[in-house]
């Protein structure tokens, strides 16, 4: 009895004991007044590079495949870095309603981003001026 004690006591305090820190991560995010596209950038990025993603909820058109190897949801959301052209995102999850709302004629910026809302859709644009427009209509990517 005196030795299963000692082994739960030496679990407890193992499992007890603090553990490094994670990497802090942050996230800046908006939504459109109408809830249907929301923006998240994050620095998730090993290097510490932002990375921006937009999704869009209800939409007339059909986006393009995030590659051969997605398993999960694609052609609903697109990403962009710092430098480099936009690309859809394959995804598990969503980010539609989160954030603020960011109000029609409105800017948003946020690392390498710039980002503009307004009642014709979002459109966002990385330092390089690559970047996308999209909207419930359609979408343009440049």
């Amino acid at each position: 009895m005196i030795l299963r004690l000692a082994v739960l006591a030496a679990t407890v305090l193992a499992t007890a004991a603090p553990r490094p820190l994670a990497r802090t991560v942050q996230l800046q995010s908006f939504q459109t007044p109408s809830g249907n596209i929301a923006c998240m950038a994050d620095d998730m990025d090993e290097d510490g590079r932002w990375e921006l993603r937009c999704d869009v909820g209800e939409r007339d058109w059909r986006g393009g495949r995030a590659g051969s190897d997605c398993d999960l949801d694609s052609g609903d959301a697109l990403g962009l870095r710092a430098t480099g052209r936009p690309y859809w995102v394959c995804h598990g999850d969503t980010i539609l309603r989160s954030g603020p709302v960011l109000g029609y004629g409105s800017t948003w910026r946020v690392g390498a981003f710039t980002c503009t809302c307004d009642r014709a859709g979002v459109t966002c644009r990385n330092r390089a001026q690559h970047g996308f427009f999209v909207s419930r209509a359609s979408y343009r990517l440049f």
